[in-house]
């Protein structure tokens, strides 16, 4: 008896990773704005998360990436929020996710090699560890953006050098 079958993902997951625009010179100006939002420190990081209004700034920066992201979805986008994290020697983050709907973006701003990455946790159980984790191959000056609802975290950085990121949420 021939039994025919097919098997293939039901469903997948997208990210979209691009090399910031002019990055050197976005990466000074973007230095400048944040000496006006210092960080505190949350629990195992330095953010300046709650103060609304440097998401106006970052966004005058980010018109080009920000055009080209609207291009990528054929859709106008809406920044909802942006922020930077630093992450000091033995700093990490959490688990955690944005929300249920729209798009979280990571801009590595300062790292180096040995800096922790972003891991992410697929949103299903896997049959053989009951989780999968994917950690993208990134650098300064990348920008990579996953839907909000999908779980990430950050390792604890073992070296003295300051990792520091942007991250935005948008709507289309």
């Amino acid at each position: 008896m021939d039994i025919k079958f097919e098997i293939e993902p039901i469903f997948k997951i997208e990210f979209f990773k691009i090399k910031c625009i002019k990055f050197k010179q976005k990466k000074l100006a973007i230095e400048k704005i944040l000496k006006s939002y210092p960080e505190t420190f949350f629990f195992n990081f330095y953010s300046n998360r709650n103060n609304v209004n440097i998401t106006e700034e970052l966004k005058q920066i980010f018109k080009d990436e920000l055009k080209l992201i609207s291009t990528k979805f054929n859709n106008k986008i809406s920044v909802q929020r942006a922020w930077s994290v630093t992450y000091n020697k033995g700093h990490y983050h959490l688990p955690h996710n944005h929300g249920s709907h729209g798009y979280a973006a990571i801009l590595y701003l300062r790292m180096k090699k040995n800096s922790p990455k972003t891991t992410y946790i697929q949103p299903w159980n896997n049959e053989k560890d009951k989780s999968v984790l994917y950690t993208p191959n990134v650098e300064e000056g990348d920008i990579m953006i996953v839907p909000q609802f999908l779980t990430h975290y950050t390792e604890p950085n073992k070296i003295s050098f300051k990792k520091r990121i942007i991250s935005f949420d948008f709507i289309i």
